[in-house]
């Protein structure tokens, strides 16, 4: 095979790929970036549930934390009580 033979061929490589390329864009997924309804409305409903479940975490952590600062106080209470004694 001659020089002008593989640049033939090359060339007409080249060419089958450049026509190929647009059949492979067809074949990729679109990406909208614009949500539809329906995902807004499921990511609101996440968001809903996930600030009403921290929501819910706070007030047990708060309950948690107010029983051991009143554990802590009945505890100084008696303390003093017994320096005092």
């Amino acid at each position: 095979m001659d020089v002008f033979q593989q640049q033939k061929i090359h060339s007409s490589r080249i060419i089958k790929t450049i026509r190929m390329e647009p059949a492979c864009r067809k074949d990729k997924p679109k990406l909208n970036s614009t949500p539809t309804r329906g995902d807004r409305s499921k990511q609101k409903s996440a968001q809903q549930e996930l600030k009403q479940r921290q929501r819910a975490e706070i007030y047990a952590l708060n309950k948690v934390m107010t029983e051991l600062e009143h554990q802590q106080f009945e505890t100084f209470c008696k303390q003093m009580q017994q320096q005092g004694e």
